[in-house]
């Protein structure tokens, strides 16, 4: 009876974010391939993406804390509709325009779901096994965000260009079904502040807003270079004459080294890691190689290593950005809609940025050292953050 217990709760509460997530990813993906069968620009396929991107980071906030007012199913709700709709219009679009009316949706769809998702998973059963939930939410959205890319890419053909947007509505209806499942979940729901135990488990908070924003700061960047590739690169790699199908075990590489830090990052292990500045900062300098090994060659053997690291990079930075926002946190929906405004910021400048180098005299492999560059100045920052938090922790009392 237990078993069946836990294995209907990982369908109702996990699965839907693997599903919404492979949707998502399959409608980016398919849409870059789209944009050079149209004969659009890399340029135009960044104001694109930053269009949608736009919305969520602006209406992520403010829907965190809606969130936080009302219910968060009719919030999640609300999101499944529209990024239905926006799945269901895509196949008629025809041209530029179309593309910049139905977009915005997407990015209001996100902008509704993942704030109210998180928040909603943090409260579930109190606040004794965050760090396992982090782990398997990151876990499914780390899968469904894998299968899309990869789907797509095998499933688009010039001959009918459509496919995958049919299926990410299918995807979206059974995404609805599965959290519709959750109302049927007995839940145990606790929004007041838990005070902390006596022993000392946890840095002071000033310690852990420094941490926080390191990893905001690590984050960020990490999605900067998520954009260029599950955005940009889908395109780019097709114009180098690269098959497309290339291009999704590129993305299941990523996707999968990913979902294998995910796994180690939600151990009792990877506690000795939390607030420490040293495995973020190892990981952004390994992607800042790869990057530049993937600008420099177009090696398929390299370019699939250089992924499965930047997957390491990404899960590790992301992890630890969710963590500290909704550890110890009352506000867990605003928190979690500054996490996902930051990151979306990263993914609005990403393809924008490298749309615009990739059409410029550097050529089409030029993003990818953009995304090395932006990597080293994020270290940067990272270690300016830390110095100013450890000056401040010296002046209090």
């Amino acid at each position: 009876m237990r078993l069946n217990l836990k294995l209907s709760q990982l369908f109702t509460v996990y699965f839907p974010v693997l599903l919404i997530d492979f949707a998502y990813s399959s409608i980016l993906t398919n849409t870059s391939f789209y944009t050079s069968y149209l004969g659009l620009s890399s340029t135009f396929l960044g104001i694109l993406n930053a269009v949608a991107t736009g919305c969520f980071v602006v209406l992520a906030i403010p829907f965190g804390r809606l969130s936080d007012r009302i219910d968060r199913r009719y919030v999640l709700y609300a999101a499944f509709l529209v990024l239905g709709a926006a799945s269901l219009g895509l196949p008629y679009s025809r041209n530029g325009t179309h593309l910049l009316l139905i977009f915005p949706g997407i990015g209001i769809s996100m902008a509704l779901f993942w704030p109210a998702y998180e928040a909603w998973l943090a409260e579930r059963e109190g606040e004794g096994e965050l760090i396992q939930r982090v782990m398997l939410f990151n876990l499914f959205w780390s899968i469904g965000i894998t299968l899309g890319p990869a789907f797509s890419s095998y499933l688009y053909g010039d001959a009918n260009p459509f496919r995958p947007f049919y299926l990410a509505g299918i995807l979206i209806l059974f995404t609805l079904v599965a959290f519709f499942g959750s109302n049927f979940q007995k839940l145990d729901i606790v929004r007041t502040h838990q005070s902390e135990p006596p022993e000392i488990l946890y840095p002071p908070p000033p310690v852990r807003r420094t941490y926080l924003n390191i990893a905001r700061c690590a984050n960020f960047m990490s999605w900067f270079v998520l954009g260029v590739l599950r955005r940009l690169a889908p395109k780019l790699t097709k114009e180098m004459g690269m098959p497309p199908a290339i291009f999704g075990n590129l993305m299941l590489t990523l996707g999968g080294m990913q979902t294998l830090a995910f796994i180690v990052l939600g151990t009792g292990y990877s506690t000795r890691w939390h607030y420490r500045f040293a495995p973020i900062l190892i990981v952004q300098l390994l992607a800042i190689l790869s990057f530049l090994g993937i600008w420099q060659v177009q090696n398929t053997f390299l370019w699939t290593f250089a992924f499965g690291v930047i997957g390491v990079s990404v899960a590790l930075t992301y992890f630890s950005s969710l963590y500290y926002g909704l550890d110890r946190q009352i506000d867990k929906g605003e928190q979690s809609g500054w996490h996902e405004a930051i990151l979306g910021v990263g993914i609005l400048f990403g393809p924008l940025l490298g749309g615009i180098s990739a059409d410029s005299p550097l050529g089409v492999r030029s993003p990818y050292l953009l995304c090395g560059i932006a990597v080293a100045v994020a270290i940067l920052i990272e270690a300016f953050i830390l110095v100013k938090g450890s000056q401040s922790s010296e002046d209090l009392p």
